[in-house]
C-alpha cells in the first residue's frame, strides 16, 4: 500500500495511492483523529488497512513523516566512501535532523543567499512500524512499516571543514530549514520484494547527478535498527535514513544547487521526490 498525507478539501488526511495514481481516503466515522496523523495510523495499520476505501480529490501532497526522531548514516555507501576519499566507520556513525528541515513533494529548498554549496543527497528513508528498543539484528525488519524517499540536502558551507576539536559542524550543515524534503509517499514494507536491489537515481535539472543501489550499503537496515535501539528507544514514525551513493557535488565536482533548480530523487519501487530551489 502507498500512503501519502494530503491536503484535502476538508483538511488534512493520510491517503492512500492506486496504481493508477489515483487518491483514496479510509471511510470510518469516529476516526478522524486516527487519519489526520500519520503515525497513529501505523500505529493502527492491522485495523486501518482493512476499512473502506472512497476516492478524493488532493489539493496538494504534505511530507508523509511526522517523525519524533530521525537519523541519518555518514557514508554509508562504498561508491561515496571512495569518492570522499574517507574510510568507512567501523559502526553506523549518525547525525540527525530536525521537524524544521522536513518539507514535502514539490516544496522549495531556501538556501540562504550567502550560502554557495548546498548539495543533494539522494536516499530512502525507513519508517519505523512498532516500538523497538533491545532489537536482535535478525528480528530488526519486524519494526520496518515501509519506506520512502528522502533528499539529505548539506550545507556544506556550514559542514566543512572540521573544527579541531570539536569536529563537522553537523548542526548548521544539515538541519537548516527545508533542509530534508520526503515524499511522496510511504510504500509498506510488503511492496518491496527485494529492499537490497532499490535503485537510487538523483536528477539535477532532468540530468543524473547519482545512480547506485542499496547493494552498495555498508551497514544494513538491520545493523542499524539493531546499533540505535540498544540505548535509543525507536517509535512508530520514526525514521533512519540509507545514507546516499556517489554523485554529490561537493565530491563529484558536479553543480550545487542554485536558484531555480529542479531536483528529483527516484528509487525504484517507491516514486520521485521532487523539489524546487530557491534562494533566500
Amino acid at each position: 500500500m502507498k500512503l501519502g498525507f494530503a491536503q484535502l478539501e476538508d483538511g488534512r488526511k493520510v491517503v492512500v495511492v492506486n496504481k493508477g495514481g489515483k487518491f483514496f481516503e479510509f471511510e470510518k466515522e469516529g476516526m478522524e483523529c486516527v487519519f489526520n496523523n500519520i503515525n497513529n495510523v501505523i500505529k493502527a495499520f492491522d485495523i486501518v488497512e482493512r476499512l473502506p476505501l472512497k476516492e478524493t480529490e488532493v489539493k496538494k501532497l504534505l511530507p508523509p513523516i511526522s517523525p519524533k526522531k530521525v537519523f541519518l548514516p555518514a557514508v554509508n555507501f562504498k561508491s561515496h566512501s571512495s569518492e570522499t576519499l574517507m574510510n568507512p566507520p567501523p559502526f553506523p556513525y549518525f547525525f540527525t535532523k530536525f521537524s524544521n528541515a522536513i518539507i514535502g513533494p514539490e516544496d522549495h529548498i531556501l538556501i540562504p543567499k550567502e550560502l554557495k554549496r548546498t548539495d543533494y543527497e539522494g536516499e530512502i528513508g525507513i519508517v519505523i512500524g512498532k516500538r523497538a528498543k533491545n532489537v536482535r539484528k535478525e528480528d530488526a525488519m519486524d519494526y520496518v512499516f515501509g519506506f520512502t524517499v528522502v533528499n539529505d540536502v548539506s550545507f556544506r558551507d556550514y559542514q566543512f571543514p572540521e573544527v579541531h576539536p570539536y569536529g563537522l559542524n553537523w548542526v548548521m550543515g544539515k538541519s537548516l530549514d527545508t533542509g530534508l524534503p520526503v515524499g511522496p509517499w510511504i510504500v509498506t514494507k510488503d511492496e518491496i520484494k527485494d529492499f537490497y536491489s532499490l535503485k537510487i537515481i538523483t536528477r539535477l535539472n532532468g540530468t543524473i547527478v547519482q545512480d547506485g543501489t542499496t547493494r552498495d550499503m555498508i551497514f544494513s537496515v538491520e545493523d542499524m535498527i539493531a546499533y540505535l535501539s540498544k540505548g535509543i528507544t525507536l517509535e512508530p514514525g520514526d525514521v533512519i535514513t540509507t545514507g546516499t551513493p556517489a554523485g554529490v557535488a561537493e565530491f563529484s565536482g558536479k553543480k550545487y544547487l542554485q536558484e531555480g533548480d529542479v531536483i528529483e530523487v527516484e528509487v525504484t519501487g517507491i516514486g520521485v521526490l521532487r523539489n524546487y530551489v530557491k534562494t533566500i
